[in-house]
């Protein structure tokens, strides 16, 4: 090695112990290495799929076996109230990871976890209110529990299904939503 390359090469050495010291390195290593895992077992059947983990859940896109496209957000996808197509309770607030969404031709299915600092029984009065209407012609389970109630409305002619989960804890109300379609 030439005298003048010394220097730069010492400066990234230290560079990349410092990133491994850190974790960084192994971490990023890591993350790929089962992204390649998680590809394989896809693939293996004659799908194809591109995995991303880095982006606080993973992210999972392709094709599968019958060259039908797929994708799935898991933990990662950014969802407003219009993606999710039921109304986020007034100044609930997302969780802190994200949600859900998974797409493929037979449909699309969406969640998200919201928390509330009101109450679960005055959370879940507000959700009944809010789906009375969706509930005509369609099936609906309501079950009450000690702190919240979960709400399910099956509409087969509209070729959705409607989830509503709330429950209590000593911050309020952690309320699930989960919205899914059939597009067959």
């Amino acid at each position: 090695m030439s005298t003048r390359f010394r220097p730069a090469a010492a400066t990234l050495t230290a560079f990349a112990l410092g990133l491994a010291g850190c974790g960084k390195v192994s971490e990023v290593a890591s993350e790929k290495a089962t992204e390649k895992m998680i590809e394989a077992q896809i693939n293996k059947d004659g799908g194809n799929a591109k995995v991303d983990l880095s982006k606080n859940g993973a992210t999972v896109e392709g094709t599968d076996e019958h060259g039908k496209a797929f994708k799935m957000e898991m933990g990662s996808a950014q969802l407003a109230e219009k993606d999710v197509g039921i109304p986020f309770y007034p100044g609930a607030k997302p969780a802190d990871e994200g949600g859900t969404r998974i797409r493929n031709d037979g449909g699309e299915m969406v969640s998200i976890e919201l928390r509330s600092s009101d109450d679960a029984k005055k959370v879940s009065a507000w959700y009944r209110e809010q789906l009375k209407a969706r509930g005509e012609g369609a099936t609906v389970i309501d079950s009450a529990q000690d702190k919240g109630m979960q709400l399910s409305i099956v509409n087969e002619k509209a070729k959705e299904h409607v989830m509503v989960d709330v429950s209590g804890d000593a911050e309020g109300s952690r309320i699930t939503l989960v919205h899914s379609t059939n597009a067959k």
